[in-house]
């Protein structure tokens, strides 16, 4: 239950569903309160009449059990005292010792003489006379449509049976459907003008509700579809989220889109120009320092301490160059991702591909690079951003692998993801360097591979930090995420996750 109260609350999707099983269940329950309710009144008013019905055979049967041969003129007399506008009423006798017929003795209004056939013939044709003979044998049914004899429908409301030395007597009252109670009694609960117009209002709500609900979707889809079209293609010409925003209320979201992803464009640009930039502006100096040092060498030949010092000098003005290369490289990976065309890539193929390639060079000197694959894993990337993320990391496990050692490059499909392992049997790194060696020209390197010592001697200039940290910004605009582990017998592990296509 409380799962169910999580979707509904945090999910559109399950207000949706709520919203629609509401529309569903809230009519029901209403319109079957509301009948049962007119069900009651019905069956209140049907009693009264029935009532009414009785009170009028209680009338008619003294005067009936009295009058002797005056009894069909007596009565005839009473049934016009006891009509109405609203109730009709009809009095019929089976004569005692007769077991075919009834008689139509009176009635209110008055049936004229030329229409006692046709009368009598609509009330056997409606089944009443045969219910006369049930009533006179104690049943008394109620609620039966006829025809009258001005051809308008009426409801049969009470059949009420005395008997007398004459026979069995039978009262019938019946209300044109045209009037309030009849109509009442006839017409279903489903056919009322206000049921219907409360219908007719629920129907347009539901329909304007699903509409917006509908044309909502509808954009959020259109959204997706052109973000999706943007992340993979890059940017859309023409089409903008302001274009396909069919919601005037969506408008402000779909500007604010709009302008973040000119934002993006924009970023990329300044990201290459900046990289150009920065690296023409150091080029430069470095150029000029360089072509400085050898004037210095020539003098100094005979001088040890200068011949060290324009050494240490060296290999920082390389380092240094190595350092603003791959600082451009970088720049100019993260502009490229950012509307880069992406496109399916099986990335266990590309894997076995590029193990296949590291290990024919590294082989010889000892260290092996296998791969561990499905036939197949596609992601959505560009096939340069995943070589750059395998080339990184192959090669900053090779440079921590002792010789006569095996690198391992594992792919898995995991459901809606795909998972790329690289194992190599180095040191490992410290517990607490884990997170930082994926940051930008962060570089850790155990005591013996590196000449990082405290006298000032410098790194070797290939290993400045730039590697995982190209792995992780590329990753994250891919959608995946990267994170590191010491292996429990020894070694390092490196391990991202990327949606799979």
């Amino acid at each position: 239950m409380i799962k169910v109260l999580r979707l509904i609350s945090s999910s559109l999707a399950g207000k949706i569903i709520a919203l629609a099983a509401m529309f569903l269940i809230v009519p029901i329950i209403l319109y079957t309160k509301f009948a049962d309710a007119d069900a009651e009144r019905q069956a209140f008013l049907l009693h009264n009449l029935q009532v009414e019905g009785r009170l009028a055979a209680e009338v008619l049967e003294p005067i009936l059990s009295h009058s002797g041969g005056r009894a069909p003129l007596d009565a005839a007399k009473a049934v016009q005292d006891l009509g109405n506008d609203q109730v009709q009423v009809k009095l019929l006798l089976k004569p005692a010792g007769r077991a075919d017929s009834f008689f139509l003795v009176a009635a209110n209004p008055p049936v004229e003489s030329p229409d006692l056939e046709q009368e009598r013939q609509r009330l056997s044709d409606t089944g009443i006379l045969a219910k006369l003979d049930e009533s006179c044998a104690g049943d008394r049914p109620l609620a039966v449509h006829f025809s009258g004899r001005s051809g308008k429908d009426e409801l049969l409301t009470s059949i009420s049976p005395f008997h007398t030395a004459g026979g069995c007597w039978v009262i019938v009252t019946s209300y044109g459907l045209e009037n309030l109670a009849g109509s009442s009694l006839a017409r279903p609960f489903s056919e009322a003008s206000e049921v219907r117009l409360a219908m007719l209002f629920y129907a347009l709500m539901a329909f304007l509700t699903v509409l917006a609900v509908a044309g909502t979707l509808l954009d959020l889809k259109a959204f997706a579809r052109l973000a999706r079209r943007i992340r993979q293609e890059g940017p859309a010409g023409e089409q903008s989220f302001s274009t396909v925003a069919a919601i005037p209320e969506l408008m402000p979201v779909a500007r604010e889109f709009d302008r973040m992803v000119g934002t993006l464009d924009a970023s990329a640009r300044a990201l290459r120009e900046a990289a150009e930039d920065n690296a023409h502006a150091f080029k430069a100096p470095i150029g000029a320092i360089i072509q400085s040092l050898e004037p210095m060498r020539q003098v100094t030949v005979n001088d040890d301490r200068a011949a060290q010092a324009l050494a240490v000098i060296e290999r920082a003005l390389a380092r240094l160059t190595n350092l603003v290369n791959a600082t451009r490289r970088l720049d100019e990976a993260a502009a490229a991702l950012i509307n880069a065309r992406l496109h399916t890539v099986d990335l266990a193929a590309l894997a076995r591909e590029m193990a296949g390639s590291f290990d024919r060079i590294h082989g010889p000197d000892g260290i092996r690079v296998i791969a561990n694959t499905p036939a197949v894993s596609r992601v959505t990337a560009t096939d340069e951003s995943l070589e750059t993320v395998l080339e990184n990391l192959l090669d900053n496990a090779i440079s921590f692998s002792p010789k006569d050692s095996v690198v391992r490059l594992s792919v898995a499909n995991l459901g809606a993801r795909v998972q790329l392992a690289v194992d190599d049997q180095g040191p490992g790194v410290p517990p607490e360097q884990l997170t930082a060696i994926f940051r930008r020209n962060f570089s850790w390197r155990p005591t013996g591979q590196k000449t990082d010592h405290s006298n000032g001697a410098m790194e070797e200039p290939e290993h400045f930090g730039i590697g995982l940290s190209v792995v992780r910004r590329t990753v994250e605009v891919l959608g995946g995420e990267v994170h590191a582990e010491n292996l429990p017998d020894g070694g390092f592990r490196v391990v991202l996750s990327l949606p799979a296509a």
